[in-house]
């Protein structure tokens, strides 16, 4: 099943963050990108699913891939894969990079939820992207556009997500659900490239051509500049942060000659299950 996320505002896709300290405090700020994170997603679900009575607190989310960017108008239908940092290419050859006019600055106050008050001093800064914007550059008058997801969900829990507004990213911005028909997502293939969408929990090697895990790899080769990796969280799982791993960043080109079905289906790394590793063939 295909869900198409669409912030209702402007909405925050934060990989990452430093901080300093300054003469009036400390301040956080930190590294944005068009799409979220795998943990980003499985938090959103996690929210939709548990509330709308379709699994337990207790019970893991169903498989998904993505994310990737989605975008229509009334005449064309174009899909954009991630490539880090801060851009997306997508299967019309139009690729783009994002633009600082694109988000919307702003500045908070730490809180400390316990004493509900706020702590002296602490402050950071956060920039929301207004991902309307980038549907336009990509489609002139686009008419629906998102995050993009594939999701294994029965079809008698349509009716009770399709429409559903949930929290989504930094600050818990409200997004809507929209469950899309997309049989027709083979047609959308034009460069019939094999293309990593999310981050990719591997295994360190001294070889940055190749990949692996488990008893498994594949052959990989960059985009445009070079093959990145970076030490990425896995999210939060009850109010704890979970483990730190190497993860390889979507900006590389699978080299697979055959079974190019089976990688898109199963994807590369581990925890594909929470999509990460997702495969995608524009």
């Amino acid at each position: 099943m295909y869900l198409l996320i669409t912030p209702i505002s402007s909405t925050i896709f934060r990989w990452g963050g430093v901080s300093s300290i300054l003469i009036s405090g400390s301040i956080n700020t930190g590294y944005y990108e068009p799409l979220p994170l795998p943990s980003t997603i499985y938090g959103f679900l996690k929210y939709t699913l548990v509330i709308n009575n379709i699994i337990k607190d207790n019970d893991p989310v169903p498989k998904f891939r993505g994310p990737l960017f989605y975008v229509e108008s009334e005449t064309e239908k174009v899909l954009c894969v991630h490539s880090y940092p801060q851009k997306l290419r997508c299967n019309n050859d139009i690729n783009i990079k994002t633009d600082e006019g694109w988000y919307e600055h702003r500045l908070g106050i730490g809180l400390d939820r316990k004493k509900k008050i706020t702590k002296e001093g602490y402050i950071y800064m956060e920039k929301m992207l207004n991902l309307q914007l980038i549907a336009n550059k990509i489609i002139s008058k686009a008419k629906r556009y998102g995050v993009l997801i594939d999701v294994s969900l029965d079809e008698h829990v349509k009716d009770k997500i399709n429409g559903f507004v949930a929290p989504f990213g930094g600050e818990s911005r409200p997004a809507k659900i929209q469950v899309i028909d997309f049989d027709d997502v083979g047609k959308l293939i034009r460069r019939n490239e094999v293309l990593l969408a999310s981050p990719a929990i591997v295994d360190p090697r001294d070889d940055d051509n190749i990949v692996s895990w488990d008893d498994k790899k594949v052959n990989i080769e960059a985009i445009e500049g070079k093959i990145t990796y970076r030490v990425v969280s896995l999210g939060f799982e009850r109010g704890k942060r979970s483990q730190m791993k190497l993860g390889l960043m979507p900006t590389v080109k699978l080299n697979v000659e055959v079974n190019k079905n089976s990688i898109f289906q199963e994807g590369i790394g581990y925890l594909t299950d929470r999509g990460w590793g997702s495969v995608c063939i524009i």
